[in-house]
């Protein structure tokens, strides 16, 4: 399995890759808008400095036509490293786009997926991860479970790399859902992932263990008896 950070917040990236697995950082321009970066490639390169390699950066392009989102995708890679995978909304343009940048060596993030056929056109296209959109599916009546697990089948059977990425959630019920239902990655917002660390009932179990602890050998740690 494989977890990603959805924010640009640089904060919350330094502090989540000092304690989470964490395998990407993702992006797009209404993450970006919390952040209001007055330099986009220079917040970008911010990001990538503060991973230090550790993870890449997936980077959505900022248009909807064919020519625009090769334009964009070059001057990422340009800006940010060959490393770098671009998010292409699976639409029609989008899906010309990433044959086209799949042909030539890019990585590519198929992102906004709401259905089955959309993650398939996208995985037949050369796109590495299909980014499964949970709680907006849910908003709308489908079913993001069946999706998943329907995908993760079809990258099963046809023995590809190509990754499901479950996005868009609300809660850890959901992310949680997504690994269960197949998806090999999922990214999740830094508070979802806080929030899944710090129960309430942990913090009390925690606690107790740490009085039962004091109440026989004070202050001291098992390293320092």
């Amino acid at each position: 399995m494989e977890l990603m950070l959805d924010t640009a917040n640089i904060d919350e990236i330094t502090e989540g890759i000092g304690w989470l697995p964490v395998s990407g950082i993702t992006t797009n321009p209404t993450i970006l808008k919390r952040e209001r970066p007055a330099d986009f490639f220079a917040h970008l390169k911010k990001i990538k400095s503060v991973c230090k390699n550790i993870c890449p950066l997936h980077v959505q392009v900022s248009s909807g036509r064919c020519d625009e989102m090769l334009d964009d995708a070059e001057r990422i890679i340009r800006e940010l490293g060959s490393d770098t995978f671009i998010k292409i909304p699976v639409t029609q343009d989008g899906l010309a786009a990433i044959k086209a940048l799949s042909a030539t060596g890019r990585h590519v993030t198929a992102t906004a997926v709401y259905s089955t056929v959309q993650g398939a056109l996208a995985m037949m296209s050369g796109a590495n991860y299909i980014a499964v959109y949970y709680n907006r599916m849910m908003n709308i009546g489908s079913d993001p479970d069946r999706v998943i697990r329907e995908l993760s089948g079809l990258t099963a059977s046809s023995n590809g790399d190509c990754k499901i990425l479950g996005a868009s959630f609300k809660n850890t019920g959901q992310l949680v859902a997504a690994f269960v239902n197949g998806a090999e990655s999922c990214t999740a917002s830094y508070d979802i992932l806080k929030a899944g660390a710090n129960f309430a009932s942990v913090r009390d179990a925690v606690d107790a263990f740490n009085g039962d602890w004091k109440s026989m050998y004070g202050g001291t740690t098992i390293a320092k008896l």
